[in-house]
């Protein structure tokens, strides 16, 4: 359940803020909404995949990234 964990670290990071974009590894810029289902699919890829605070589009959002072993 990767992307559980994830969501959760979301959720953590959006109740410091709100109206916020999420900055995909492809460099997409995506609601937060896209960003959970992205999230989800990438885990069920295989994917690791981790949320932080960061800059997008020169406001603070959530920058997502994810890896493999």
């Amino acid at each position: 359940m990767r992307w559980v964990e994830a969501w959760s670290d979301l959720y953590e990071l959006l109740e410091q803020r709100s109206d916020v974009k999420c900055l995909l590894p492809d460099e997409r810029v995506v609601d937060i909404e896209e960003c959970k289902s992205w999230l989800q699919d990438s885990a069920y890829q295989g994917w690791h995949v981790k949320v932080e605070a960061g800059w997008v589009l020169d406001k603070q959002g959530i920058v997502a990234s994810r890896w493999r072993d």
